[in-house]
């Protein structure tokens, strides 16, 4: 059946064993992140083969899929809660990123209802524009969240290079630093400042002994494409091909040298796929179908399959989309 989503489940747990473990030579725990596939249980199972601490995702379902199959993980939800979802918030996820004083509030009534004391993660925003407070309003959450007797606070967290063009420097990670020094009481773990974006200050050497504070990572791209992902150079070490996208031929024209295949925006959104066979150059999607031209000595015929890679927002669909089948394998090859 295709579309089909192929993952190569050594290679992501081999991505997130290099990562992990140079993280953990900087004095950091790493947190993978699943949502780019679902919470699929397969690819949990590889992250945490590979060394990961936790396990990240922004969806409820996706935090209880991976519940049901048995991943005994601890979980953080990546998006901040809704009013609306705090009862299960609270059941299925360990520790939750946070900065509303309404939903913390929430949170921690239906924490004690539930006998339960749940971790909270603040988060300041240092410039992206995303979740968190104003940096001079960091104190003032912190002892706001101190006072509720059933939340703790796991740590101090900021987001970068997602939804803004703010991405991690050396000068906002010693802000970051700052400010958390300035209001940790002593109690506070966790620094959570790095995602993906910030291994490139790893690579360039930048990252000084005086970052070490910031100690908690979010790394979802970088295990899955094994790239930076602010120049999509690839990480030493890691692959960059452990998922592809094979979409079947449904027709040939052969004196225009195109071919159509069966997929579209329906199953990557709005990613962007190349062709693995540099032979084939796609001209165009649709909702339903790629058309691409082809060179002499392409073989393709209708029935077979042509093979693509991904970026982020194209597997992020392709793994989520009812209409797209994933199959797994489960071997190793040179980088």
């Amino acid at each position: 059946m295709f579309p089909k989503l192929v993952i190569n489940l050594a290679k992501l747990e081999h991505n997130a064993k290099v990562i992990n473990q140079q993280i953990a030579s900087l004095g950091g725990t790493m947190f993978a992140v699943t949502k780019v596939v679902g919470g699929d249980p397969n690819c949990a199972r590889a992250v945490l083969a590979g060394g990961a601490s936790g396990l990240a995702d922004s969806r409820l379902r996706n935090i209880m899929r991976m519940k049901q199959a048995g991943i005994d993980s601890q979980f953080l939800l990546l998006r901040s809660p809704g009013l609306s979802e705090i009862e299960e918030v609270v059941s299925l996820a360990d520790i939750s990123l946070n900065s509303d004083k309404q939903v913390l509030q929430a949170l921690n009534q239906e924490a004690g209802r539930q006998g339960r004391t749940h971790q909270v993660i603040l988060m300041v925003d240092l410039g992206d524009g995303r979740e968190g407070v104003l940096p001079e309003e960091l104190e003032m959450l912190v002892n706001f969240t101190l006072s509720l007797d059933h939340l703790k606070i796991y740590g101090i967290g900021t987001n970068l290079a997602c939804l803004g063009m703010a991405v991690p420097t050396v000068e906002n990670m010693e802000a970051l630093i700052d400010l958390y020094n300035r209001v940790n009481n002593g109690m506070i773990k966790y620094l959570s400042g790095c995602n993906s974006s910030s291994l490139h200050l790893v690579a360039a050497g930048s990252w000084h002994q005086g970052l070490r504070a910031v100690n908690h990572w979010r790394i979802g791209e970088s295990i899955y494409f094994g790239w930076d992902i602010l120049t999509k150079q690839p990480l030493p070490g890691c692959y960059q091909d452990v998922c592809r996208l094979e979409v079947e031929v449904i027709e040939v024209k052969r004196q225009a040298g195109r071919v159509i295949l069966a997929a579209g925006s329906e199953e990557i959104g709005r990613g962007s796929i190349a062709p693995l066979d540099p032979g084939l150059t796609i001209v165009g999607i649709s909702s339903d179908h790629i058309a691409a031209d082809y060179q002499s000595g392409v073989n393709l015929e209708v029935g077979s399959a042509a093979a693509f890679t991904l970026d982020y927002q194209s597997l992020l669909a392709a793994a989520n989309s009812p209409y797209v089948k994933v199959e797994f394998v489960n071997w190793l090859s040179k980088y």
